[in-house]
């Protein structure tokens, strides 16, 4: 199969419930073309993109982010048995090529073309000229992506699986008596972990959607923002992303578009360190659902090995 560079490219956003899908050239995503599906009505991604691409034109590539581990590309949904191998999807869709991503390794990418109507400022000192910025997602899993903005490198990565930093053991030990129940940052800073985190303090078992309703909920999520500000000033440390600090998915928009924003927003923005350099690290808040996709857009766009 020879890659037409003229041809448009698909670009897909694949999380364990929904499936976003467009197809998207060098000016970047055609908003036309975005299309949601729901992942229980078909059997494999294959088989949800062949009845996407089928009243499409010849398409040039695809970039294909997924909320869940890749790499040599192979990839898997976390939390959906679907399996994603390049090779073979290139077949199976008679396409030239097709990239995995990882999802928030597409966010990385995304930031450096998103327009400011996609994101909420948070606080800090806008630095456009700074190179390093980094997401942060916190949804139905966790993860960070570093990026360079200037050469269009993104740096994976899949922190969720990391221990947590002993400031925040210590304000979950505070309030539950134990911190030791939450093994990882993806089992305290993801909607499971709120889920637990509430279960922990007040014995009551609800979804993560309704910790905020359920009794004793509001205490949960100010635990769970304070939890959250610990960790972003030891990533600040980490990482120095002086360009930004964007974060993403659903308990972000939650612990962060809330009362409990300056809970998680102050550890950072009171650092005095360096000349107060740390403080005035720039937070955002995303709020475009189709930002993956503008992230596989610029993947393409900048160029693939």
């Amino acid at each position: 199969m020879r890659e037409d560079a003229s041809a448009p490219s698909l670009v897909a956003d694949v999380g364990g419930t929904n499936c976003r899908l467009a197809l998207a050239d060098e000016s970047g995503v055609r908003a036309d073309t975005v299309r949601r599906f729901r992942n229980d009505n078909f059997a494999s991604f294959a088989d949800l993109a062949r009845g996407y691409i089928a009243d499409q034109p010849p398409l040039a590539s695809a970039a294909i982010a997924i909320a869940g581990p890749v790499g040599k590309g192979e990839g898997r949904l976390t939390n959906r048995d679907w399996h994603f191998d390049a090779v073979g999807l290139e077949t199976e869709l008679s396409l030239p090529r097709v990239h995995l991503l990882n999802d928030l390794e597409a966010l990385g990418h995304a930031i450096c073309v998103l327009p400011d109507a996609s994101l909420t400022h948070l606080g800090g000192t806008p630095t456009p000229d700074e190179p390093q910025a980094l997401v942060v997602g916190l949804g139905t899993g966790f993860n960070v992506a570093l990026t360079h903005r200037p050469s269009g490198i993104v740096f994976s990565a899949e922190m969720g699986h990391a221990r947590l930093p002993h400031s925040v053991e210590a304000i979950v030990a505070d309030a539950v008596g134990d911190a030791d129940v939450f093994d990882t940052v993806e089992h305290l800073l993801a909607g499971r972990g709120l889920a637990k985190l509430h279960m922990a303090r007040t014995g009551h078992s609800c979804d993560p959607e309704h910790v905020e309703a359920s009794e004793g909920g509001c205490e949960t999520l100010a635990v769970a923002a304070r939890a959250l500000g610990a960790l972003v000033r030891e990533i600040a440390y980490i990482y120095l992303p002086e360009g930004g600090i964007y974060f993403n998915g659903s308990l972000a928009r939650t612990l962060l578009g809330s009362e409990t924003r300056a809970l998680a927003l102050e550890p950072l923005q009171g650092e005095d360190a360096f000349d107060g350099r740390m403080a005035r690290i720039p937070a955002y808040l995303l709020n475009d659902d189709a930002s993956a996709l503008h992230g596989c857009a610029r993947f393409l766009a900048v160029g693939t090995t």
